[in-house]
């Protein structure tokens, strides 16, 4: 058989069959060998990359027709077939992997309501918050440093872990990721988010960034008529951040209030 293209096409026919091929096998290999969502990634996408290798051996075999074109449809068929499933496998992955990161509302209706706007309280008592979560009757999103404190209180409370050591949470240099997060939790029926970890996040960014982010929120809050809470116990900000926060978030020290005064 003669070649009928440049050698240097071949070559690189014969390199990309190799490598997507390889990396078919790759993935093949791997089947049922983790958890969902990621087992059903691997799936579609190790079928999706036979559809491309095959593809691949075509362009090999014209490589030596006189008339390549007979196999163009077939070439077509298997790239597209081959896009299409990589691009639903990656799409499908990512979603379900932010369902695990980002919390959204169960769907749920509940009874209970809370003022809109921006809430600063200043006490520290941990168990008067874990009771006002309980009592609150709101989804409700915990921004924290600790989730594992709130897994137990009630089914509509979630958490989104801020941390640098996980894929399961969000770093706190990341605000523009925890706004959005937050966003979308109020537009799917959120009515409560609470930051318990306000001092991290002023450590790892300059405080003018976080009060951006934390304003912001809180007009999206009130766009949604729902509530932001800051939780500030050991003071970590000095008298004038303090000051500018108690300007933007009413002061409160017995979450209480935030009930009693609930329209």
């Amino acid at each position: 058989m003669e070649l009928m293209v440049p050698l240097l096409v071949f070559i690189a026919d014969v390199v990309l069959f190799v490598v997507i091929g390889y990396a078919a096998l790759y993935a093949l290999r791997r089947i049922n060998r983790y958890e969902e969502p990621l087992n059903r990634f691997i799936i579609v996408t190790a079928f999706s990359l036979l559809l491309a290798s095959i593809g691949r051996a075509m362009d090999i075999i014209d490589d030596f027709m006189t008339r390549p074109e007979i196999l163009w449809p077939m070439k077509q068929v298997s790239y597209f077939l081959s896009i299409l499933g990589i691009a639903y496998g990656l799409m499908n992955y990512i979603r379900s992997v932010e369902k695990r990161i980002f919390p959204v509302p169960s769907g749920k209706v509940l009874d209970g309501t809370l003022p809109p706007g921006g809430f600063i309280y200043l006490g520290e008592n941990e168990g008067e918050v874990l009771e006002f979560l309980g009592k609150c009757e709101v989804p409700a999103m915990v921004i924290t440093r600790s989730p594992w404190k709130y897994e137990d209180i009630c089914e509509h409370v979630h958490t989104l872990w801020i941390t640098q050591a996980s894929e399961s949470g969000v770093g706190p240099t990341r605000l523009h990721v925890i706004l959005d997060s937050a966003v979308k939790f109020f537009q799917g029926g959120g009515k409560l988010i609470v930051i318990d970890c306000l001092e991290v996040l002023v450590l790892y960014n300059e405080f003018q960034s976080v009060f951006r982010f934390l304003s912001a929120l809180k007009d999206y809050a009130i766009g949604t008529g729902s509530t932001v809470l800051l939780l500030v116990g050991n003071p970590t900000l000095d008298e004038k951040e303090m000051m500018i926060l108690k300007r933007e978030f009413a002061p409160i020290k017995d979450l209480k209030e935030l009930l009693r005064i609930s329209p």
